[in-house]
């Protein structure tokens, strides 16, 4: 049967709806696998993103620990050519550099310098009337307009002229301050170079606080690491040309603990390796050894030769005592050259700690645990530069008694008998026992090498702990001998003594009386008891 008109419009009215259901139906569909394929798209960005920024953490972490590395490296470098690095200052003491350039300044005057233009007639004057301006009494009002004008302008170049006056006033008082200011600085520059001519002519004469004071210069500017302080003490002793510099030394932390760092991204950590403890150790005692050198050099190239001819140098380090909590400041190294000796040395060819050995330093044996030696000179440099180098032997004669004379007499007549006799490098330090210390080198290349010498201005014998002490002593300063020389005489246990220890020497009175006549020239009274005939 035929559908009726009205079921066939109902019939495509539905079907239509079921078509725009369906089409509402695919779009969501498709809205909702946009949005999906967008967080899916988002999630991955941001996914990668993540993986991004892991990426350049880690490439940063790994860049810090490979810094860090290179950073210790390029430090161990440094501090392993300190002695190299200062051989390329080749003036240390520059009286040329401490000298100022006077370099005159311009006026800087700012807008006082440009005048201003004066009022021109054609910015106050009217306008000139037209025809029928003319015609109609223009005439008189431009002659009234052009006097008011003339009278503004007179008014402006007056007011010109005032503001030009007040500029040039001070621009003159601006030229005489900068005047002012240009002759202080001068007169600055001509004072300071005046001291530098007369620190120049002071130490070329040997004036002690100048040579000192320019020593310290000299010493103080050298190129040394971070870490290492460049402080120095000197003293100087213009009669006999020696030199007395304590310098202080690095603490042991400046030497880098770590070798290699890199990062560990289990943990998130920078890691390192730990440097050897011997290594640690070596290179501390290297540092301080490059640094005695880079002193003596230094020292040496300042001065003329005539000026100064021996220098001895005391390392010491200001630190804690570890068992106590106080602060000490230990001696670790102490050496002493004379300019002849040093001139023999290639500083950049040779190994510093064996040339120290050369030249018969006191090196601690342990300086990275601060063990101490005992200075060739007291670090009290008052004491240094009191001691009295005269010669003492010009003044002996044969009445001379060796017992009555000054403990600072007979010890510069011991000095001068041993350095007659062949003794070198002779420098000397308090005793403790009211006698002479002296550390000499002994030039014999059989029984040579470094040598403790004591002198004693007794009476009666020598006790046989004198002797003993001296033994003492040698093994304190590493000396291949010892020599005890006395006015009086020693028992039959100190010959004992040093008969069973055959690097002790011991001179009693009338030996030495004897040496003074051979090497001398002159004939003395000892003063004091000879040995009892049956001691033995």
């Amino acid at each position: 049967m035929a559908q009726s008109k009205g079921q066939q419009r109902r019939e495509r009215e539905r079907r239509a709806a079921l078509q725009a259901q369906k089409a509402q139906e695919r779009f969501i569909a498709q809205q909702q696998r946009e949005a999906d394929r967008q967080q899916r798209e988002a999630k991955r960005a941001e996914a990668q993103a993540d993986r991004d920024r892991k990426a350049q953490y880690l490439a940063e972490r790994v860049a810090e620990a490979e810094e860090l590395t290179a950073a210790t490296a390029a430090s161990c470098e440094r501090l392993a050519s300190v002695l190299r690095a200062g051989l390329t200052r080749r003036t240390p003491l520059d009286f040329r550099g401490m000298r100022l350039d006077f370099v005159a300044e311009e006026l800087s005057a700012g807008k006082l310098s440009d005048a201003e233009q004066p009022p021109l007639w054609e910015d106050f004057a009217p306008p000139a009337p037209g025809l029928l301006s003319r015609m109609f009494g223009g005439d008189a009002r431009y002659s009234q307009a052009a006097q008011e004008a003339r009278l503004r302008f007179e008014q402006g170049q007056a007011a010109h002229r005032q503001r030009e006056s007040h500029r040039l006033a001070q621009l003159e008082q601006s030229r005489k301050r900068h005047a002012n200011r240009e002759e202080e600085r001068r007169r600055h520059v001509d004072q300071h170079n005046e001291q530098v001519d007369a620190l120049l002519k002071a130490f070329r004469r040997g004036d002690q606080a100048a040579v000192e004071r320019c020593l310290r210069l000299a010493l103080e500017a050298s190129p040394v690491p971070d870490g290492v302080p460049q402080e120095a003490e000197v003293g100087y002793r213009p009669d006999s040309g020696q030199v007395l510099v304590v310098r202080e030394l690095p603490d042991t932390e400046v030497i880098p603990t770590e070798t290699v760092f890199r990062y560990v991204k289990a943990r998130d950590t920078i890691e390192s390796t730990p440097r050897k403890p011997a290594d640690v150790r070596q290179r501390y005692a290297d540092l301080i050894a490059q640094l005695a050198l880079l002193v003596l050099r230094d020292t040496f190239a300042a001065a003329p030769t005539g000026l100064v001819s021996e220098v001895t140098v005391n390392c010491h380090l200001s630190t804690t005592d570890r068992a106590t909590g106080q602060a000490i400041r230990p001696c670790l190294l102490t050496v002493s050259a004379s300019r002849e000796k040093f001139d023999e040395l290639v500083l950049d060819k040779l190994e510093p700690r064996q040339c120290l050995r050369h030249l018969n330093a006191l090196m601690s044996p342990h300086p990275y645990d601060v063990e101490p030696v005992k200075p060739i000179f007291d670090p009290d440099l008052t004491r240094f530069r009191l001691v009295d180098a005269h010669s003492v032997a010009a003044g002996l004669d044969s009445r001379t008694v060796l017992v009555e004379q000054t403990p600072n007499e007979f010890e510069h007549l011991v000095r001068e008998l041993f350095e007659a006799m062949g003794m070198k490098s002779w420098v000397t330090q308090a005793s403790r026992d009211d006698g002479l210390d002296a550390i000499a080198v002994n030039p014999d290349p059989v029984m040579g090498g470094l040598a403790v010498i004591q002198a004693k201005r007794y009476v009666k014998s020598v006790p046989v702990e004198a002797v003993r002490a001296l033994w003492g002593t040698m093994e304190d300063k590493k000396a291949g001998t010892g020599i005890m020389v006395t006015t009086s005489y020693y028992g039959k246990a100190g010959h004992d003594f040093a008969q069973r220890n055959e690097r002790l020497r011991l001179i009693e009175g009338p030996e030495l009386k004897h040496l003074i006549k051979e090497y001398l020239g002159q004939d003395v009274i000892v003063g004091a008891k000879e040995p009892p005939k049956n001691r033995r």
